[in-house]
């Protein structure tokens, strides 16, 4: 055994401190609530399986945990997460926001991003704690590529004294795992492998925490099995050695370049060549400041494999909480067991009471019975149609009164089955109605129901936000030279998948600028979700039909987009290229409208015209007599007229107005003149406007 360098002794105890500030207490509940979601014989302790065996009493399981689970992760499941960028600061602009959008959005699918979240949801609605991380990968590209990995929640040590969700206000966090020499190999270099293979440190891992009776999931559980075999003695033949991966954060004097026009400061080491390179030529400035960093230290029990800064600003961990307090961690699980539990013993309680009233016991005269002992009657007793004889003279057996239900048995079972509804999601989530009940009641209940999961979404959203940060971050300083991404998007107008090609980061000699530079600016993250493609299509088309029977004109071409035909796309095309031929009847209700139309305005014109004239005739007849305004405007405010002007309604006549014309015989006011009515054969509406003398 070697002797403990100093990084290996400060990890160790610092492992040692995290496990015994409450991580050894969170895998046993982690344990117990993954046991509580599976079931299968899981939701028993095994002591308490062994006391129920040895009393002959049944143990059941109704899990009812499962599906108001996994009601929670179909929500999930149903939306994924969408990434968009806005400019904030420095040399962005909406263009390069775009262009960045698209670029994470491909990273995220190549990343296998959704199912990986889904696991970490899953996670976190179990065992209360969820793990992704991200690092740049260049095995398969030299240039680097962002991978999103997850981590079983039992592996990942936080900072027993942090108290607030985001990593960056932890102390440290810690990832302990067995690797193999391959492993270690692969993960930190041959010479890291050289030493941990020096360090004489290997052992056996069989799940459980340093001998803590906690266990890790994994496909090979039993750890009853023998070590060795006739040809090998070795165990599996591999060397296992823990690994104590930790990052924490640390202050220390650091070259910096602080640009000239926004006052960002930049870490050299976090930077590329390149880039400072590029930063210098922009007018930046070097200087040492204080600066907050990550200090990546790995190490086995006794000796350091790795011991550097990190190249990231940020750990490579991002959590999920599904419940978060204050450091404190609940999932849906949680508060499920106890219903849960209490569920399982009232059934089986209520199973071993019917049981038992089937054979509850006889009474018998001693020697009574002659085709039968009385140890064969005890276990004979229940069967049907069994035939009992006993001696003449002697008592016949009488068979003991059993116990009934005791009352309430039976609504325990119903109470615990609606606590576990309560704790974890009510029943409209899971789409349990009735056939009485209509799908939009359903709907309505399913969205009204998602309340219960607003903390679990929430914080799911914060976690996509910080995820999504610290992969803007990794685009902005790992994808910086030229490089190009194929983006698959639906054409609007036929539905069919369409290859844009973007070029980031490509030098143009004419202008010496390098043309889509992802790598400037700053710019805020936006994260939304959206619902799954199928799940939309399916929302859009029920939409689009419902709207075309309402009588809104939803075009054949839309309706076919989003149905879920094999082959939308062939017959969309189809339907362009035809010629549609007009419709005859469309045409002729077209007609009719403009014609109504005309009517309309010709005769809104006629009446106007026909107004115009009546009032000239009242105003001559006004003027030939002034007394008759004031009897006209009496006579129009009985008939309940109404004045647009100032009153009087009838003015009086004008001074000096010249009497003497020829006034015609109807003078009454109430029925002036009008155009449609002549005086005469003579007189009319030709004559009266046509002519410059009054009628």
């Amino acid at each position: 055994m070697n002797t403990m360098d100093d990084n290996a002794k400060e990890n160790w105890a610092r492992y040692l401190y995290g496990k015994d500030r409450g991580h050894v207490e969170y895998m046993e509940q982690a344990e117990r609530c993954e046991g509580m979601y599976l079931g299968g014989g899981s939701q028993w302790s095994e002591a308490d399986k062994a006391v129920l065996r040895s009393q002959r009493r049944p143990f059941y399981e109704f899990n009812e945990i499962m599906p108001s689970t996994n009601a929670a992760i179909g929500h999930q499941i149903q939306n994924r997460m969408d990434i968009a960028f806005r400019p904030r600061g420095g040399k962005a602009d909406m263009a390069t926001a775009t262009l960045l959008s698209k670029v994470v959005k491909q990273v995220c699918d190549q990343a296998r991003m959704h199912w990986k979240e889904t696991q970490v949801y899953t996670d976190g609605l179990i065992e209360q704690r969820g793990y992704f991380e991200l690092r740049m990968n260049f095995d398969t590209n030299v240039k680097g590529d962002i991978e999103v990995a997850t981590h079983d929640p039992r592996d990942v040590i936080p900072d027993p004294d942090a108290k607030q969700y985001d990593p960056d206000t932890w102390g440290d966090v810690i990832i302990t795992r067995w690797l193999t020499e391959p492993e270690i190999g692969g993960m930190y270099g041959q010479k890291a492998l050289k030493i941990a293979r020096e360090s004489n440190d290997s052992g056996e891992d069989f799940g459980d925490l340093d001998g803590e009776d906690v266990e890790r999931p994994k496909f090979g559980m039993d750890t009853t099995m023998g070590l060795a075999d006739a040809y090998n003695d070795a165990g599996d033949g591999l060397k296992r050695y823990r690994i104590i991966d930790r990052q924490k954060w640390v202050y220390e004097r650091t070259k910096c370049l602080v640009m000239p026009e926004t006052g960002d400061v930049f870490i050299m080491d976090q930077m590329t060549k390149e880039q400072q390179d590029a930063a210098l030529a922009a007018g930046a400035q070097q200087a040492m400041r204080m600066r907050k960093r990550i200090k990546w230290i790995v190490t086995t029990y006794t000796q350091t494999l790795h011991d550097a800064f990190s190249p990231y600003e940020h750990f490579s961990i991002v959590p999920y909480f599904a419940y978060f307090r204050r450091g404190q961690t609940r999932g849906l699980v949680d508060n499920a067991i106890g219903p849960q539990e209490a569920l399982n013993k009232s059934v089986s309680q209520f199973v071993h009471i019917i049981n038992t009233s089937a054979n509850s016991g006889w009474i018998v005269e001693e020697e009574s019975l002659t085709n039968m002992d009385t140890d064969e009657l005890q276990q004979r007793g229940a069967e049907t149609g069994i035939v009992l004889e006993h001696k003449k003279g002697s008592a016949a057996p009488q068979k003991i009164s059993a116990n009934g239900v005791p009352t309430g048995v039976d609504k325990l079972i119903d109470r615990a089955t609606q606590a576990l509804k309560d704790v974890t999601v009510p029943e409209a989530m899971r789409g349990n109605q009735g056939a009485e009940v209509s799908g939009i009641a359903i709907q309505a209940k399913q969205h009204a129901s998602q309340q219960q999961l607003a903390v679990p979404l929430d914080n799911l959203s914060y976690t996509r936000n910080l995820l999504a940060q610290r992969v803007l971050k990794l685009v902005q300083r790992y994808y910086d030279s030229y490089r190009i991404f194929r983006i698959t998007e639906q054409d609007p107008v036929t539905g069919r998948d369409v290859e844009e090609v973007l070029e980031v980061n490509k030098f143009d000699p004419a202008t010496g600028q390098y043309l889509n530079d992802i790598t400037l600016g700053t710019y805020d993250v936006v994260v939304t979700e959206q619902p799954m493609q199928v799940t939309f299509e399916n929302t859009q088309f029920q939409q689009a039909l419902e709207m075309r029977k309402e009588g809104i004109a939803i075009p054949d071409a839309t309706v076919i987009r989003y149905s879920n035909l094999s082959d939308k796309h062939e017959i969309l095309e189809q339907m362009q290229q035809q010629e549609q031929p007009a419709d005859p009847t469309l045409e002729a209700k077209a007609r009719l409208l403009n014609a109504q139309a005309d009517k309309t305005v010709t005769e809104t014109a006629a009446k106007a015209v026909e107004a115009q004239f009546s009032a000239i005739q009242t105003a001559q007849v006004i003027t030939q007599t002034p007394a008759t305004a004031g009897l006209a405007d009496s006579l129009l405010r009985s008939a309940g007229y109404v004045d647009k002007d100032a009153a009087p309604i009838v003015p009086e006549a004008p001074a000096g107005a010249l009497p003497g014309l020829d006034m015609p015989t109807n003078t009454n006011p109430l029925t002036p003149l009008n155009p449609e009515q002549p005086m005469s054969a003579a007189e009319g509406m030709t004559a009266g406007i046509e002519t410059a003398a009054a009628d």
